[in-house]
């Protein structure tokens, strides 16, 4: 997309080389330079952007030094060739850059296509038009279709089956004791009658059972059943009391399989969460806009002047939203701000005036805040939100500067939907290439 900025600025006649090829090189290895500048601090790309759009963009603006510099660095006799600072060519380098960079990082992208959906309508492009409107289209293609993926709700949520290795468990260990044989047989003989034979030492009084059974059946056999049970159950307690069963230690197979589930159910849970996420952030975004309350400044939009209103919306809604949204978000806000009561969507104001009123009213302060956090006070081109947030600097007041500042008219016409979608825009610009710069950093120290 980038390779052919260049050449389409000098097919249109916009730009002039002298048919040299060497002088391209040159102007696409300083364009180059500032693709590397724009990578390095993603902040500079709302800047350079409103400088490429503007064919009226000032000479001595810091974007367009910073352009001279870089082309100086790789021909450093480029003032032989213009009769002038060649700011044209400076803003072909800028949008060369700009669009290499859009296309290896869609935050920049954001930044890009926000601020050319704010600005282009008020620059006189000229025949630049085709040019701009193809780069535009491309990324912004390229970034609406990161952003509608995002907030995308799949028709059904594919969950892996889990998956759990079961540990080989060891098996019990069973300790027996045996019975006494000797015990055993004495105790058999206590049983069977008044005495037994030894081999040894001939008949011995049992001193137990004192009948035999043939003098005496009934009583013998009701002694010997006595006996006996008394001496059979005393071997089974003696050993069974001796037996002991010693279980295998299921505490960590059981705490690897409690793990197991819980990390399952968190994958699945955070899976289902993932996959809704579009749908809430919509459903929440239809709650906010029928309710028309102001999550920040904790009133309703009703309660503010029109303008105030659209204004807070516009950053109420920024931040309910990621970075990434697709283009339809700032359509959604318009129909927010077309809803509100006594909302005369044709009516128009200056830019300036909606930029004063921003400045000053107290439930914008939240609004005043971020931006300050996000965008840098103004010094050369930049955004809109540069005036409101830093309204203390002396060029944010100073309406002879609006136009040098922003590149729009002081008196150029918006409607408060259209001023709403603006601050939008902005906001959202803002915070990608910050997010993108936070992420280099962080890059740096891990």
């Amino acid at each position: 997309m980038s390779d052919d900025v260049l050449l389409r600025f000098l097919s249109n006649g916009l730009i002039d080389v002298g048919g040299d090829d060497v002088k391209l090189e040159k102007l696409r290895a300083a364009a180059g330079d500032l693709f590397a500048a724009i990578k390095k601090a993603p902040a500079k790309a709302a800047s350079f952007a409103l400088v490429a759009f503007d064919p009226q963009a000032p000479a001595d603006d810091p974007v367009v030094r910073e352009g001279l510099d870089a082309l100086k660095q790789r021909w450093a006799t480029y003032v032989n060739t213009f009769s002038g600072p060649p700011v044209a060519v400076v803003r072909a380098m800028l949008l060369d850059a700009l669009a290499q960079a859009a296309a290896e990082d869609d935050r920049i992208g954001v930044a890009f296509v926000t601020s050319a959906r704010n600005a282009l309508p008020f620059m006189q492009v000229g025949d630049e038009q085709a040019i701009w409107a193809d780069v535009v289209a491309q990324i912004e293609e390229k970034v609406d279709a990161r952003a509608e993926a995002e907030w995308a709700t799949p028709s059904s949520i594919a969950v892996q089956a889990m998956t759990f290795d079961v540990p080989a468990l060891d098996a019990p260990t069973i300790s027996t004791a045996r019975a006494n044989r000797d015990t055993l047989k004495k105790k058999f003989y206590l049983a069977a009658g008044p005495q037994y034979h030894n081999p040894q030492q001939g008949n011995i009084a049992t001193g137990g059972n004192p009948h035999w059974p043939q003098n005496s059946p009934t009583q013998w056999v009701t002694e010997f059943g006595d006996r006996m049970a008394e001496a059979v159950a005393d071997v089974i307690d003696g050993v069974a009391g001796k037996t002991s069963i010693e279980q295998a230690d299921l505490s960590e197979p059981f705490r690897a399989l409690a793990n197991s589930v819980s990390t399952y159910v968190d994958t699945t849970l955070n899976s289902v969460s993932g996959a809704t996420a579009g749908l809430q952030r919509r459903t929440n975004l239809l709650w906010w806009k029928e309710a028309r309350f102001s999550p920040s400044a904790r009133l309703s939009y009703r309660d503010l002047p029109p303008a105030a209103a659209a204004a807070l919306m516009a950053y109420d809604l920024h931040q309910q939203v990621p970075t990434f949204s697709p283009a339809s978000v700032a359509a959604f806000l318009f129909e927010a701000v077309v809803g509100l009561p006594a909302m005369d969507q044709e009516k128009t104001f200056a830019i300036r005036e909606l930029v004063e009123q921003a400045q000053e009213h107290s439930d914008l302060a939240p609004l005043r805040a971020a931006g300050a956090n996000l965008v840098a006070s103004p010094q050369g081109r930049g955004p809109v939100m540069a005036l409101i947030a830093h309204a203390d600097a002396s060029a944010s007041r100073t309406e002879a500067d609006f136009q040098r500042l922003t590149g729009i008219p002081a008196d150029a016409p918006i409607t408060l939907p259209r001023w709403a979608t603006w601050v939008f825009r902005e906001m959202q610009a803002a915070r990608a290439t910050y997010d993108g710069m936070g992420a280099k950093r962080r890059g740096r120290k891990g």
